[in-house]
């Protein structure tokens, strides 16, 4: 089985490879090697071992469940730092299964964001109409980050609806999407302008 993570131990991306055991057949000598398994209920745990730096993890079928959880794959550098590390506990969070703490850190990330590019306003809400209306995001844009303001608020409040995995996955996409548009497409484009002397 191929299963490909961001190791919990190095802290890289790695292909995991199955652990072996090496046993000796008594009558003839021959060394022979197993992958270390267990069927237990459905489907197959195994030991997977990081190619990386050779530390163990336990993972069920094909990845589905592994432990410790893998990390999260990392966020763009030119995201910056205090939004980018909003945004990768966001994606801890998500990783294991607190669905509205993630909702709340993707909100977060949505609020530095928008101070950081200067929004005017007491709250978010009319930061994001701040922006929208300075002409630095789109109506596209500003619906995105709304939808992320509403799941993030539902999972900061107690009396809100409860956050499901797929709101907390979708508010997690969004935000980094927003996050995209706003620092890493700009970025992207001034170095290949400047490359091109332009």
């Amino acid at each position: 089985m191929a299963v490909s993570i961001y190791c919990p131990h190095c802290r890289r991306h790695t292909a995991l490879r199955m652990a072996e055991y090496a046993i000796y057949d008594r009558y003839d000598g021959r060394r022979v090697t197993s992958a270390i398994t267990n069927e237990i209920g459905r489907g197959v745990w195994w030991i997977g071992i990081c190619n990386g730096c050779n530390h163990p993890v336990l993972v069920h079928d094909e990845g589905d469940t592994i432990y410790p959880h893998p990390l999260p794959s990392p966020s763009d550098r030119n995201i910056p730092e205090d939004i980018r590390t909003d945004l990768g506990e966001a994606k801890m969070c998500f990783a294991v299964n607190c669905f509205r703490a993630c909702s709340v850190m993707a909100r977060r990330c949505i609020q530095r964001a928008c101070i950081s590019k200067g929004a005017k306003g007491n709250n978010l809400a009319d930061q994001i109409k701040d922006l929208t209306s300075s002409g630095q995001i789109t109506k596209d844009l500003e619906e995105w980050v709304t939808v992320v303001r509403f799941i993030g608020n539902d999972g900061a409040h107690p009396n809100a609806d409860n956050v499901t995995a797929d709101e907390a996955e979708d508010c997690l996409k969004l935000a980094e999407q927003f996050l995209h548009v706003l620092f890493v497409a700009p970025a992207i484009a001034q170095a290949r302008r400047a490359k091109k002397g332009k």
